[in-house]
């Protein structure tokens, strides 16, 4: 090949570099809308369970992982920061870096209760809120061969000497149960607290309480496994799973206050928006999953699915419950 045809082709390849690196150049900066396409997730994200590994959190959670993982692109990684009613995951979930990388599972208006209890300095209150699935009363358990077979046993039972009862944890939900249970039903209760709801079952199988007041899906696996019974539901509406049993209402105590559980995943405050909607329809892709629907029903756990917006207005909701209960659940403590 001849110097001049070699120079030539030399001029023409580099021309040709050039016109693709000033067109990657624009492709690839900041604020064009190419540029991001796609580019979010391009790695693992992390959900924090705030709660213990055995309870109802983590298993949802992991029920979820391959689902999120088959509409996100990306696996979802379960780490689970239990402990401080909450506050510790939560915590870290707050001090994570927005990018959308790090969310977390936050169940209201449990986690809000924890927040204002402890005075925690993770404000909930101002996270991006993504998306939730669930949505289910509290419930009162007992051991299979408790003598206890009625609410009204317990009551009775109760008069005597107060009934030592689970809770999931200082701040967490169940104790607000068993402060409302001493208020409006007049049953007397020795609170013992557990690092979850999925020890605080436990301690009652092994027969350290006499009742726990948990999360009704919780108890659903220890039930059918014959190792405890539900007394009574904490809310309007039985589970399908288990529809025979009775609410707090069929009793009669008609001012019982119902405060759902509801569960879902939320994002650090300042999490880029489009990043937010990215992750919402990829959970939302992945609740509607038939595989994952069929899991949640087998498992006896409800679905009752909350947009963006409507679960970020249940947030703002359960911030002023936590500010109506908290003082309540105070005193509650300080007169025990």
């Amino acid at each position: 090949m001849n110097r001049q045809r070699r120079a030539g082709w030399t001029k023409r390849w580099g021309l040709a570099a050039v016109l693709v690196f000033a067109v990657l150049s624009v492709l690839l900066t900041p604020g064009n809308p190419r540029a991001a396409e796609g580019a979010f997730p391009d790695q693992p994200i992390t959900v924090i369970s705030p709660l213990g590994a055995g309870g109802g959190t983590t298993i949802e959670l992991r029920n979820l992982a391959p689902f999120v993982q088959k509409y996100l692109g990306q696996p979802m990684v379960v780490d689970v920061q239990a402990g401080g009613g909450t506050t510790i995951g939560v915590t870290a979930a707050s001090r994570a870096k927005p990018d959308g990388y790090t969310i977390l599972c936050s169940p209201l208006p449990t986690c809000m209760f924890s927040q204002e209890l402890l005075n925690s300095s993770s404000n909930l209150q101002d996270f991006e809120y993504i998306y939730a699935w669930f949505e289910g009363p509290m419930d009162i358990t007992v051991r299979a061969d408790s003598p206890y077979q009625t609410f009204n046993d317990l009551l009775e039972a109760s008069k005597q000497k107060p009934l030592k009862t689970a809770i999931a944890g200082i701040g967490q939900q169940s104790q607000l149960m068993a402060t409302l249970l001493e208020k409006h039903t007049g049953l007397r209760l020795t609170l013992v607290p557990y690092p979850g709801g999925g020890p605080a079952a436990t301690a009652l199988i092994r027969g350290d309480v006499d009742l726990n007041p948990g999360l009704s899906t919780t108890s659903i696996r220890f039930i059918r496994d014959g190792k405890s019974r539900q007394i009574v539901v904490l809310g309007p509406k039985a589970l399908d799973a288990l529809p025979d049993t009775p609410t707090i209402y069929d009793l009669g105590y008609k001012d019982f206050p119902y405060v759902p559980f509801v569960r879902g995943v939320s994002a650090p405050a300042g999490t880029p928006e489009d990043r937010v909607a990215i992750l919402a329809e990829a959970f939302r892709k992945a609740v509607a999953d038939p595989e994952f629907q069929a899991i949640m029903q087998k498992q006896g756990r409800p679905i009752k699915t909350m947009s963006r917006e409507e679960w970020g207005k249940f947030a703002q909701e359960s911030f002023k419950l936590a500010k109506q209960y908290v003082p309540l659940m105070k005193q509650a403590m300080a007169d025990k």
